[in-house]
Order: structure tokens, then sequence, then C-alpha cells
């Protein structure tokens, strides 16, 4: 089923919804895929302090979310660059590719009350990734560009996306959801082990018109299925 069948608005479910709470995010993490990450600059906008973060939608991206979507990832590059972490790169993501993926309906984001154009939070959801999983016989949904700007820091916010995406992938009728991350950022594989997710084996990846190359852990995840109401104990008793 096309990405866009499950583009509905997705309220950021609570914390630890479908799984144990994993606790805290970790610090400043990325990989080539997804990545739970924060920016940090001397500055920058923030939400205003009066909005709950849990109260935030996470909404299918449109056209005006495209270029929020690529300055995020940026900012974020940039912020790791700073600090000597050499996980992602500005200049990853173009505009116009990130355009085309919106219009096919892949991208989710939680956008600023006070700028719409303003990307907080990012995710993706694909239905095949052969570069890095080749062909599997499950059907499954591909979680990537899991971004998170500063402001919203220790809300859980990244665990919520991962959450939300894998919504739309059941939404889908897929049962399972895969990821990967790079295994150079320790805080990374414990992050999505906590949200239910296990190692699949370990791969190399050539980022797309990059000059470097990754090594990232392949992770997975069987979803919940949900309960048939007529399977139900109060319908079964009723029958």
């Amino acid at each position: 089923m096309p990405a866009h069948d499950a583009a509905s608005p997705l309220p950021l479910p609570a914390a630890g919804a479908n799984a144990p709470d994993p606790g805290p995010e970790p610090g400043p993490v990325a990989d080539a895929g997804p990545g739970v990450e924060s920016e940090e600059a001397p500055g920058r906008r923030r939400p205003s302090p009066r909005v709950d973060p849990g109260a935030l939608e996470i909404e299918p991206a449109r056209a005006v979310h495209a270029r929020g979507i690529v300055e995020l990832r940026d900012r974020l590059a940039r912020w790791m660059i700073g600090r000597g972490i050499d996980q992602w790169r500005e200049g990853e993501y173009a505009v116009e590719h990130v355009a085309q993926e919106v219009e096919r309906g892949e991208w989710w984001v939680v956008e600023s009350p006070e700028d719409p154009a303003r990307v907080l939070a990012s995710v993706r959801v694909i239905w095949e990734d052969p570069e890095i999983w080749g062909e599997q016989p499950v059907p499954a949904g591909y979680i990537h560009g899991v971004a998170v700007d500063r402001s919203l820091s220790g809300t859980g916010t990244g665990s919520r996306l991962v959450r939300a995406a894998e919504r739309a992938i059941a939404a889908s009728g897929r049962t399972v959801a895969r990821l990967d991350c790079d295994v150079t950022s320790p805080p990374l594989q414990p992050f999505y082990t906590g949200l239910g997710y296990s190692p699949r084996g370990a791969v190399d990846f050539d980022v797309p018109g990059m000059d470097y190359r990754v090594r990232v852990m392949r992770m997975e995840r069987s979803l919940p299925q949900p309960t048939d109401p007529a399977d139900s104990p109060q319908q079964r008793a009723r029958s």
C-alpha cells in the first residue's frame, strides 16, 4: 500500500506506548538512516515554552516542509561536526529530492507552532531498502530520517516519532518495522533495543552522493497486531 494511504495526522503517543519506556533519549547521536538527534546553536528560535510537546502533532509533511526537513538535518549535521562527530554531513539531503519524497507521502513532521515551515522533528517511512537490507521475504516498513530539534530534547519525541512511524507501517498492513543505526554511536543501539528492536547484523553503507561510508546495525521489530473486537473476551461471552 502506498505511504500516503496511511498519511493522516498522528498525535504524539504517550512515551512508552506499545513498549516499556526506554528512558531518556540518548545524547548527541545519529546514524545513516534513523537518528535521534538535536541541535544547539546561539540565537536559534525555540517553540513557545507554553507549548506542551506532548500536544504537538506528527502530521504528513506538505510541500512547505521539504526545505524545513533539509534545514533540520543540516543544522544537526553542523552541530555534530562542531563536536567532532562525523556521522551526518551538511548537504546530504537536497530540497528537490526531499520534495519528491514528500509528494510520495514518505515524510511526517512536527512543525513549529510559531512557524509552520520550520520543522522541529521528522521521520520518514519507506517500503523497501535494498541498499541496506537487500531482498527480504517478509514485507516491512523502513524507518529513516528521525531527527529532533534541541528545543524538544528530553521530551521523548524521538521515541514517539518511532512509534508514530510504526503506526503508519501497521496501517499499511505490514507487520514488521526495520531501521538501521550507526555502529560508531554507542547510545543508538541500546536506545532502539529499549523500543523493542533486535539486531539483525551490521553492513557497510555508502552514503549516496557523499564521499564516505558508514557501518550500520540493522534492527527489526515485529509490530503488535490490533485485536479483532469480534475475538475479545467480552464479545465471546456475548456469543
